[in-house]
């Protein structure tokens, strides 16, 4: 369908949740609830934007992914589905560094066979319910933004050790992926989202990057996920030059 389904899912022990289409859910997973929202480009029924959410280790562990193939709507969505499919095989994986470097070794070797290379951003972050503890690793994708119960501001989650961004998926062969951990408190929100959020060119001609997405979520009259969301859409209005998701958690 080319227009989001709005709806409600608490995503059981072992479950899989996501994909490469349009969704406007509300979501419950070990110790988070909050809102996955995606739009591909145009309408599309499928696009580059790749969500993936899953709870394991006996509905303790939460595990968030999120992925941005380079180009948009349909013709990205087959490598997407792929990705997706590769999260899927790797969904026993507890450490987000070898995950990633698992999925980019199969994708380099994809390319090595003749398919065509779109580098891939990816966030990858699991969550421990028992304490609140984030282990979070990128690939060349946006920052994560934290929203501080205790203060309600924003600001991007690895600056509270060192900026590591990572490289794209699809680059370079042996790639390592340095993870980091932090913990959470509770009401915290964690905004994850692709670059449309970022790069987006607003009236003035201006991006408004990290910081103003930042800027934005503290604007809003509350941190729950729900409001944060239709804050930030309602300020982008209808459409987006590319692929547009986020995702909104609360941290119970």
């Amino acid at each position: 369908v080319g227009s989001w389904v709005s709806m409600a899912r608490e995503i059981q022990c072992t479950e899989v949740w996501g994909g490469v289409t349009a969704c406007d859910v509300s979501v419950k997973l070990a110790g988070l609830r909050g809102e996955c929202f995606s739009r591909p480009y145009r309408g599309a029924e499928a696009g580059g934007d790749i969500h993936f959410l899953s709870v394991c280790g006996l509905t303790i562990l939460s595990k968030i992914v999120l992925a941005d193939v380079s180009g948009h709507g349909e013709e990205t969505a087959s490598i997407s589905r792929s990705i997706h499919d590769a999260l899927i095989a790797n969904i026993g994986a507890h450490d987000n560094s070898t995950m990633l470097q698992q999925v980019n070794e199969t994708f380099l070797g994809r390319a090595r066979e003749g398919d065509p290379v779109r580098f891939t951003t990816m966030v990858s972050m699991i969550l421990d319910s028992r304490d609140r503890s984030l282990v979070y690793a990128y690939a060349g994708h946006p920052s994560v933004l934290r929203g501080h119960a205790s203060t309600g501001r924003f600001a991007p989650l690895e600056a509270e050790t060192r900026r590591l961004s990572g490289i794209p998926l699809w680059i370079l062969p042996g790639t390592s992926y340095e993870q980091q951990t932090v913990t959470l408190d509770p009401g915290d929100v964690l905004v994850v989202y692709t670059d449309a959020f970022t790069e987006e060119i607003g009236t003035d001609g201006s991006r408004p990057g990290d910081e103003g997405l930042a800027r934005l979520l503290e604007s809003s009259p509350t941190m729950r996920p729900a409001d944060l969301k239709e804050h930030v859409l309602s300020a982008y209005g209808a459409g987006f030059a590319d692929d547009a998701s986020l995702i909104v958690l609360e941290v119970l």
